[in-house]
């Protein structure tokens, strides 16, 4: 199959961290068959590859990397991508600067946000949160996303006193997700699998999965866990450029769940550029 190859990049609207690297720009390969285009675009500080090695993966036709491999499966699978809106999750990180009050009043109602949380100092991270949940709307729901953050001794003390019933789930908040019995309010919380989806078929306390699958799972897997039902599937960006976004939101239309894909808005999209390609 002939493959066109062009660069393209798109400044962020403000700085995001992933891990311990700060991004201002996201920068992808596009990848067009003629039929569909699909980006490369691993996510530094997340995937390990980098978008030279991406794109040597995919040109060796070896797909050893998850976002080579996504790109290969897209084509493999597809003869044409569908342009779907479809309603997702919105992210919102917690600034202690801002008022925790406010913040719950300016939530959309009927909409759910995934709240990212041990990213700072945990015990005034905690008393923002109280007052935020206490305050939000009866119809907003609350994915909150620990990214293995916590052991369990800080993850039962930054619990002890939250409003829980209008969190939907946590997301992996523990460095070992296997203690997750030892939370004492784990009866009041449903569990996401994200790092330790390898892990789902043994992990029976986890009833969602969150998956990327430009990083954690193959698109032929991530295709067969929405047939399957096994687990509530929860389709997920890895601040994906707009390419792979509407395959992922095509995706997501496949499944019963919110899916959080709406990174984009964090994309400059005025100032995005498509380039010719030169060989990295």
């Amino acid at each position: 199959m002939n493959y066109t190859y062009r660069k393209g990049s798109c400044p962020l609207r403000r700085e995001i961290k992933i891990g311990n690297e700060i991004i201002h720009e996201r920068e992808w390969i596009e990848i067009d068959n003629g039929i569909i285009k699909v980006d490369l675009a691993p996510l530094p500080g997340l995937h390990q590859e980098t978008l030279k090695e991406s794109y040597l993966d995919f040109k060796n036709a070896e797909f050893k990397t998850p976002s080579a491999l996504f790109a290969k499966e897209c084509f493999d699978f597809f003869t044409g991508v569908e342009d779907i809106e479809i309603k997702s999750n919105k992210l919102l990180y917690i600034d202690l600067s801002n008022d925790p009050k406010e913040s719950a009043n300016t939530c959309q109602v009927n909409t759910i946000y995934k709240v990212k949380i041990g990213r700072g100092d945990l015990d005034l991270e905690r008393k923002w949160l109280k007052i935020f949940l206490e305050n939000l709307n009866e119809s907003t729901q609350i994915r909150l996303d620990g990214n293995m953050s916590f052991t369990v001794e800080q993850l039962n003390a930054y619990l002890e006193d939250l409003k829980l019933d209008r969190v939907q789930y946590i997301e992996e908040p523990l460095v070992n997700a296997t203690e997750w019995q030892l939370i004492k309010r784990s009866h009041e919380l449903e569990f996401a699998l994200d790092e330790n989806i390898g892990h789902r078929r043994d992990f029976h306390f986890a009833k969602y999965i969150i998956v990327k699958p430009t990083w954690n799972l193959s698109l032929r897997n991530t295709l067969k866990e929405l047939a399957l039902e096994n687990q509530e599937v929860v389709i997920s960006s890895a601040f994906e450029p707009p390419n792979n976004m509407k395959i992922l939101k095509m995706l997501a239309a496949e499944g019963d769940q919110v899916p959080g894909l709406d990174t984009l808005e964090y994309f400059n999209l005025d100032r995005l550029n498509i380039s010719p390609f030169n060989i990295i």
